[in-house]
């Protein structure tokens, strides 16, 4: 079985807004409101009101992560009867050969683990595994630091979610290679896109799709016009992996 999702990133255009850039282990707000955008608050009504009830939320998306706001966000959600199941942290480097900048990274995706703690997230964090070539080294150093975050993901009952996406995950044998040396709690997200850049996107998703708990199901647009054929083949794949998890539908990148 599998429940349908969205992302915060499926309506970026309506949200408007990157409000953090991090900068040698800084967060940094940046954002300033829009009166034309939609405010995070509206979004779970906004896709409860489109038929979806499980949703994803994108870290640069938060306006604040102050107690006050979240607590208010929390309430939103819940009234809206949406299943917050991720809080996707799009930034850190998991694979630096720097141990210091890594740890920063570390350390700033545990406090978006605390987020999402805060927010009741039924899930987890996704973070991808690293900028760096996948080498044995930076392999290890991802692994590393995936198993730190799962041991703090822990405490508040969450899990952590890795993709495949950047340069250290972006193939299939190097991913499975690093969740099969956590030996922690750890689930994986399987993007659609991502496998795209690899050399057979469908050879990428037989491959990844048996250890996936969620999906990213891009589509291939021309003009605005989805191309069925390919969307139908990928979704084929998922059938045969007996895919159960939840299913966000995605735009492109």
């Amino acid at each position: 079985m599998y429940r349908i999702a969205t992302s915060s990133w499926a309506l970026h255009g309506t949200l408007g807004q990157v409000y953090y850039e991090h900068n040698q282990g800084t967060v940094t707000n940046t954002g300033k409101e829009d009166s034309n955008a939609m405010s995070l608050l509206d979004l779970p009504a906004h896709v409860a009101n489109g038929g979806i009830n499980v949703m994803e939320i994108c870290h640069f998306h938060f306006p604040s992560t102050e107690d006050s706001y979240l607590a208010e966000l929390k309430v939103a959600i819940n009234e809206a009867g949406i299943d917050l199941v991720n809080v996707l942290v799009d930034t850190g480097n998991l694979s630096n050969p720097n141990q210091a900048e890594r740890q920063r990274d570390v350390e700033m995706t545990k406090g978006w683990q605390d987020v999402a703690a805060k927010l009741g997230v039924s899930g987890g964090n996704r973070i991808d595994c690293g900028t760096e070539a996948p080498t044995a080294e930076t392999m290890a150093h991802c692994v590393d630091s995936l198993r730190e975050l799962a041991d703090h993901a822990v405490a508040s009952d969450l899990i952590v979610f890795t993709e495949n996406w950047r340069a250290t995950s972006l193939q299939p044998a190097d991913l499975i290679a690093i969740m099969r040396q956590v030996d922690r709690p750890l689930k994986l997200c399987v993007d659609f896109g991502n496998a795209a850049k690899t050399e057979d996107k469908y050879a990428t998703l037989a491959a990844l799709l048996p250890y996936s708990s969620s999906l990213h199901c891009k589509g291939n647009f021309t003009d605005d016009e989805l191309d069925l054929a390919e969307y139908h083949r990928s979704l084929d794949l998922v059938k045969e992996a007996d895919f159960s998890g939840h299913v966000s539908l995605r735009n492109g990148d």
